[in-house]
């Protein structure tokens, strides 16, 4: 098996309007959409943004008939403390084979609203780590924790800041992922657009310190031009500390693999 995007959005995501099709002119062997989950949701007046299942399950099963691609459900859950069992709920009656958890939101304000900036930057990175800290204790399902620092992508944070000020907070969610066998993201929008490939260059060996082995490649893609954006550099950083396969989730099933450039 090849490894293949495990985290890409479409028109069932509130903030993507890509159609499946257009991400299936690159032949996928397997595909899975991992759309957005986050009730209650700041960026859109606090409306639950779930995406709709039956149309994914419709959309599924007619592309299946076209299509030779292995076709996969999935979700990108954002959790807020106090909404577990709402998504607990949800999620027994709606089953995904790939279940990606991230934090966006606290409940008030997404760590992307541009009020953010007129707090200190310090206080907000430590409220972000404190609820991915959290998280990791009360909601139990998932398999890959997303895009580490996306509470830090509206501020200029360097790799030596992040060790100086927030190694304790990282090392408590690193070792609950590895105790819980989830895979750490290396996220592209996170590589590239927002300019923190230097963090990961952090983050990697001290996930590994603890013993972390696990990791997946996303392109966080919300149009399909982006399927599998920056794979071979996200790759080339991996090599850098010994990492040379990624895990692909299926449901209970793992399947590790080769890197992308490295088949």
């Amino acid at each position: 098996m090849k490894y293949y995007d495990q985290h890409l959005h479409t028109s069932l995501s509130f903030d993507s309007d890509e159609t499946f099709e257009n991400y299936l002119k690159h032949q996928p062997e397997y595909f899975t959409a991992t759309d957005h989950f986050d009730l209650k949701n700041p960026g859109t007046n606090f409306a639950d943004e779930i995406p709709d299942y039956n149309e994914l399950s419709r959309s599924l099963n007619s592309l299946s008939e076209t299509y030779e691609t292995n076709f996969l459900r999935g979700v990108e859950i954002g959790v807020v403390p106090g909404q577990e069992s709402d998504i607990e709920d949800y999620l027994r009656k709606h089953p995904y084979d790939l279940k990606l958890v991230s934090i966006h939101q606290n409940g008030r304000f997404d760590y992307m609203d541009p009020a953010v900036l007129k707090k200190n930057k310090y206080d907000v990175v430590k409220m972000y780590f404190d609820q991915m800290d959290r998280v990791l204790d009360t909601f139990k399902d998932g398999h890959i924790l997303t895009h580490f620092e996306y509470g830090l992508r509206q501020f200029d944070f360097s790799k030596k800041e992040l060790e100086e000020n927030f190694e304790r907070e990282l090392t408590s969610i690193f070792k609950k992922v590895i105790n819980r066998e989830m895979a750490v993201e290396i996220n592209a929008k996170s590589f590239g657009p927002y300019k923190n490939a230097e963090l990961y260059h952090y983050a990697v060996p001290l996930y590994q310190s603890l013993g972390g082995k696990l990791f997946t490649l996303g392109s966080d893609a919300h149009k399909a031009e982006d399927y599998q954006m920056l794979f071979p550099e996200m790759s080339a950083m991996l090599k850098i500390f010994d990492v040379n396969h990624l895990v692909v989730f299926q449901g209970k099933e793992r399947y590790i693999t080769k890197l992308p450039d490295s088949e």
